[in-house]
């Protein structure tokens, strides 16, 4: 059974490995070692709760995740109270995948986006995510995608 949750400081490891999983997915080939640079971002993020991480995890290891990284943006004529929030770390086991796992992180992260009073939420898709993305409601501007938040309040 697939069970969602908070990732902890406890997780970094396991979400160092799905972040660097996800960019060999996406064929970003590395330039340099980033374990190191990841564990002190991961550490970082999640002690100050600007990232709010999910985990899905099954039989106690995580098979997926994603993340709501807060970004504290001036306020303007369209943004209400000046919070965007970027999806990141948005990876699936490559056998847990098309079992809506990444969907229903998705609906987790929107929800915790309205909680913290975001207008909107952003996200740079790769060609496998891009499908996940438009289903759960997210439009494709140019180069990134969107979800305007502002009237799910």
């Amino acid at each position: 059974m697939i069970t969602y949750r908070q990732a902890e400081v406890s997780d970094i490891p396991e979400l160092v490995q799905c972040r660097i999983q996800q960019l060999d997915d996406e064929e970003e080939h590395p330039r340099r070692e980033i374990r190191d640079d990841l564990v002190v971002w991961f550490t970082r993020v999640l002690q100050n709760q600007s990232l709010y991480q999910i985990a899905a995890e099954e039989e106690g290891r995580i098979i997926g995740t994603g993340g709501l990284l807060e970004l504290d943006m001036p306020p303007g004529f369209f943004e209400i109270h000046g919070k965007t929030g970027y999806i990141t770390n948005m990876y699936t086991e490559r056998e847990y995948r098309h079992r809506g796992i990444a969907g229903k992180i998705l609906e987790l992260l929107k929800q915790e986006a309205v909680r913290r009073q975001m207008d909107r939420l952003i996200l740079g898709a790769s060609l496998w995510g891009k499908p996940v993305y438009e289903k759960a409601g997210f439009v494709s501007l140019q180069d990134w995608m969107e979800y305007d938040l502002t009237d799910k309040e």
